[in-house]
């Protein structure tokens, strides 16, 4: 009668182990599952947690924000303002949203929280531009970034917690998230794509990379802009420029590269001792010498004590003749493959 029984009860401690272990497995693999799926929100816009961490997630990866800022030494972007220390005020940007409420203050009459003032710089980003800088930044919440407003107010944690505290009832009590809200369920950001320009070619990406980097084709922009490890530094570099910028200013960039110089490339004309002229952008500077890159892409180093005189310049080092030397094929073949920077 003892081995049935034992049969038994030996088979039951072995179910049970079998169990309990599939269990714990099943437990961990959809613990592991909500993680990722977690993270893999913070990238792609979905439902996102509020936290500094999914903020920074998106600063750094979707909301191409490193595109044009870097915060203190992290990143390489100028096309904005650093948002650490280093940058204006010397403050990081969650203290120096402090000192830009209060002048938002002053010029609106209106009352302005630190949020309020991060809010408004995602949300309405022409309405005040940092000193020195243009009007470069895009619409957080329209495309091609189009964040939702739970992905803001992801980042806007992450920027309140760079040089002070991350505040999520802040947030959610600012006048200009709601407003915020209201225009992202409004449908104006799909209204804002489906007004994009309509391009009457089709571009071949393969071809517009040709032109980019092939130093003797009509484009030859990679003599000036990088793309990731390629190309020059003379100009901005574009290695994600398609994931922040919409087509409109692609298509500006190359026809009218007058209208908006980026910071840290406006050019400049020096003048030397024995009369020369040189035009061109000045990367690096010491108190005995310049490095100055010119249109060809090439640097030359120049002995401050050489210069007579330099003068900032209002035209571009871009080439402002491109609707003249590009075909109609190769213009939308070269916006094929910008817009394949994401």
């Amino acid at each position: 009668m003892r081995r049935p029984f034992l049969r038994v009860a030996t088979f039951t401690v072995v179910f049970l182990a079998v169990y309990c272990y599939v269990v714990v497995a099943l437990s961990n693999i959809a613990g592991e599952k909500a993680r990722v799926e977690k993270e893999k929100a913070a990238f792609i816009g979905g439902a996102v947690e509020a936290t500094p961490e999914a903020g920074e997630n998106i600063f750094w990866g979707k909301g191409a924000c490193h595109t044009c800022h870097s915060i203190g030494g992290r990143g390489s972007a100028i096309r904005g303002p650093n948002l650490g220390e280093s940058g204006p005020l010397g403050l990081p940007i969650g203290a120096r949203a402090m000192k830009r409420a209060e002048e938002r203050t002053k010029q609106t009459g209106k009352t302005y929280s630190p949020t309020d003032y991060l809010v408004e710089s995602l949300m309405e980003p022409d309405v005040y531009l940092v000193e020195g800088f243009s009007k470069l930044m895009p619409v957080a919440w329209r495309p091609p970034i189009a964040l939702r407003p739970d992905a803001i107010r992801a980042v806007i944690t992450y920027l309140q917690s760079t040089g002070g505290s991350a505040d999520l009832a802040s947030i959610d009590q600012s006048p200009f998230f709601s407003q915020l809200q209201a225009l992202a369920s409004s449908g104006k950001a799909q209204g804002s794509a489906a007004a994009a320009p309509k391009l009457l070619v089709s571009g071949e990406a393969e071809a517009g990379r040709e032109l980019f980097f092939n130093a003797d084709s009509p484009a030859a922009c990679a003599k000036c802009h990088r793309v990731g490890d390629k190309g020059g530094n003379v100009g901005p570099e574009l290695t994600n420029i398609a994931a922040a910028q919409p087509l409109e200013y692609l298509i500006e960039s190359i026809l009218e590269p007058n209208k908006v110089i980026v910071k840290g490339f406006e050019p400049v004309m020096v003048q030397m001792k024995g009369g020369q002229l040189l035009t061109g952008v000045i990367k690096k500077e010491s108190s005995e010498m310049i490095e100055i890159g010119d249109s060809q892409g090439q640097t030359q180093k120049i002995a401050k004590g050489e210069i007579v005189e330099r003068v900032p310049q209002k035209t571009s080092l871009m080439p402002g003749n491109f609707s003249d030397i590009l075909t109609v094929k190769d213009f939308h073949d070269l916006l094929a493959y910008l817009q394949t920077l994401k």
